[in-house]
């Protein structure tokens, strides 16, 4: 599984945990290759971003109900700065942190 890009990201929930953390589900498109051969059906992304540093994104794919834990390997640099960038503009506790 290795996500090279997605495109016209959109928050669909958020969930903010004071002085802890914000978890954000967010929907994208994915390229259909990267469907195809991950057999996702549905998927979005769920992004975990800790106060005290660091992040978490997981793949939930709503059509198999099945959830993948990539690491930050297995995204393109860019498109994982992306999705971070992108969540942390939309997370009550970063959005300070997110225009810098």
């Amino acid at each position: 599984m290795f996500l090279q890009e997605v495109s016209n990201m959109k928050v669909f929930s958020q969930l903010s945990l004071k002085h802890v953390e914000d978890r954000l589900i967010i929907t994208a498109e994915f390229p259909k290759a990267f469907l195809r051969q991950n057999r996702l059906q549905q998927p979005f992304l769920y992004v975990s971003l800790y106060v005290r540093g660091g992040a978490i994104i997981k793949i939930i794919d709503e059509g198999t109900a099945e959830l993948y834990s990539p690491s930050k390997k297995e995204f393109a640099p860019e498109t994982y700065k992306q999705i971070i960038q992108f969540a942390m503009e939309h997370a009550p506790q970063f959005k300070n942190k997110a225009k810098k």
